[in-house]
This record gives C-alpha cells, sequence and structure tokens, in this order.
C-alpha cells in the first residue's frame, strides 16, 4: 500500500495548519492528546549528547528537524518544555496579536526557563505559516518552507548550506507526509560539512501503518545503517473519532499486524528507528537502549533531561 493510501485513512488537520499561529493547531493536538514529541525527547536529546560528546566544540549540535510545524520539536527538545506547557501558554498566556505573540513566546523560551538541550534548532516544513512563526518566535534558528515530496521542487544553495551544517536528523510523526523522496534530497547532503568524527545521526518516528520498506532504503543509499530500536514503541496520539480507529486497525489488520497491546488501545503507535553510519550504529543504538531502559516504551515522559 503507497503512503498516499495508507494517509487516506487518517484524519487531517491542514485547516489549521497553515493559520499565521499555532493557537488553533496546539489547541487541537491537545484534544486529542497528542504526545509523541514528549514520547521523542529523551532519544533525540540522547543522540544529540553522543555527538557532543565526541565531536566536542569541533561541530556543534545541528538538530535538523524535518516535518517542524510550528517549531514543536525545537520547544521540547532544545527548551524542554513538555507538550502540555506548550498548549497551557498558548492557551492562556500568549497574545493573539502576531508580533505581541513572538515576543512573548521568545521569553517564555529565554527567560522563564533557558534551554536544556545545546542544540542548534533548523525545521523543514511545508507550511510558510508555521516556518514564519517557528523563526520570528526564536523557536528555531533556520528555517526552509519547502515541501521536496513534489518532483519539481529542488533545494537552494542555501538550503543545502543548511542541510550540509545539519548532524542531527529527527521527525517525530511526519514519516507518512514525508516520504523516502524528501528525505533523498536531505541525506545527499547531510553533515557533509562535519569536522567531527561521529555522525550524522538520525531519530525517526513511523507510526506502524507505513511501509518502512522505502524509508530502510534511502537511509542505505547514502551510506547509513537504518534499524529499529527494539522495544521503543511510542503512542502519538488518540484515534480523532471512531471512524479514523476502524479504518486504521482494518488497515493494520490487512496488514497482518497485531494491534491487541497497541492500537485497541485507542491510540496511534509508532516505532522508534535510528541511522547512522555503520561503525557508529551500536554505540547510537546502545545510547537508545539506556534512555528505553529509563523511560519504557508508552510511559509519560516527565521532567527535564539535561546534557
Amino acid at each position: 500500500m503507497s503512503y498516499d493510501n495508507a494517509n487516506e485513512v487518517k484524519a487531517t488537520f491542514d485547516n489549521v495548519y497553515i493559520a499565521p499561529t499555532p493557537h488553533q493547531y496546539i489547541s487541537l493536538m491537545a484534544k486529542i492528546g497528542y504526545e509523541i514529541s514528549d514520547q521523542a525527547r529523551p532519544y533525540c536529546t540522547a543522540a544529540a549528547r553522543l555527538l557532543r560528546e565526541h565531536n566536542g566544540n569541533a561541530w556543534p549540535v545541528q538538530m535538523l528537524d524535518v516535518g517542524c510545524s510550528y517549531g514543536i520539536g525545537a520547544a521540547v527538545v532544545k527548551y524542554g518544555r513538555r507538550f502540555d506547557e506548550i498548549e497551557a501558554f498558548f492557551a492562556s498566556r500568549a497574545p493573539k496579536e502576531y508580533h505581541a505573540m513572538c515576543e512573548a513566546t521568545r521569553m517564555w523560551l529565554n527567560i522563564v526557563r533557558p534551554p536544556t538541550c545545546d542544540v542548534r534548532a533548523v525545521g523543514l516544513d511545508s507550511s510558510q505559516p508555521a516556518i514564519r512563526f517557528a523563526l520570528d518566535a526564536g523557536l528555531l534558528d533556520g528555517g526552509m518552507a519547502r515541501d521536496f515530496e513534489q518532483p519539481d521542487v529542488t533545494p537552494t544553495e542555501d538550503e543545502i548550506a543548511w542541510f550540509r551544517s545539519s548532524n542531527l536528523l529527527i521527525s517525530t510523526g511526519t514519516i507518512g507526509y514525508v516520504t523516502e523522496r524528501t528525505l533523498d534530497v536531505i541525506l545527499r547532503h547531510l553533515g557533509k560539512d562535519s569536522p567531527g568524527d561521529f555522525g550524522p545521526f538520525a531519530v525517526v518516528t513511523i507510526l506502524r501503518m507505513f511501509d518502512l520498506a522505502p524509508i530502510k532504503t534511502v537511509f542505505e543509499k547514502h551510506g547509513l545503517t537504518f534499524g529499529a530500536v527494539p522495544g521503543a514503541r511510542l503512542p502519538q496520539r488518540r484515534f480523532t473519532d471512531a471512524d479514523e480507529r476502524r479504518k486504521v486497525l482494518s488497515l493494520l489488520h490487512d496488514r497482518k499486524i497485531d494491534t491487541r497491546e497497541w492500537e485497541d488501545r485507542g491510540k496511534h503507535f509508532a516505532d522508534l528507528f535510528i541511522a547512522a553510519p555503520p561503525e557508529q550504529f551500536s554505540k547510537l543504538r546502545d545510547q537508545m537502549n539506556a534512555r528505553r531502559g529509563k523511560y519504557p516504551s508508552g510511559a509519560e515522559v516527565t521532567g527535564h533531561i539535561r546534557l
């Protein structure tokens, strides 16, 4: 089954995803129990820690968030905010006026509690309004509003420079909308400007309804070993309604996937995958396993991970 066909059984949020501010998007995600960014955070920060430990100051960690939306991944990974904190801020404290909201967000991120993870955050997303906000509000250090799923869209020199200077690719909940086409554009350049010996790494979550083969193939095409983190199965969000639940379960059952301990609980579940140069893959996997021991799959992620 193609990604397009699989995506048809999921709820879509396009009507709020192109708004100039994230208020509606975050409110909607909160209502359906969105949690994949919180669940993935310990693994993303662990990968960043490993890069910095081995590369030192020679190559600062630059995280490329593929499908970053309004900078949620940066808020969670770089600034250590839980999604419920983000939802509460935009529900009650963020002004409605755009420029005042951006300034308030900057203050909330940097003054109320400074960054907890020492990374530069770069975002890629097809939504121009989402990227604009994330840049103006200081969530992202760099951003690209581009859709590389379109065959006639090619990266500019500036965009290639962002890819080349990034050594950690993350994607939480985007694979499926983003396919091997976008990853092929990125991976041919990812980390090429590295003065360090370690990386680049990737940490991605993929819903169980999507075919892994094209994703694995494109990572291996570009010289990276790609594989699952055993036992790291993460809840993404609740089904929006009974119709979505029925369609997703039907698709999974057609693929002979056992849903009894997972999607039958009323949620989408994603498996966690990593990629690294072959000689570094086991070290990255060990780092992921250490995080998994501290944060069991499906457990609530609380507190702040300091690197």
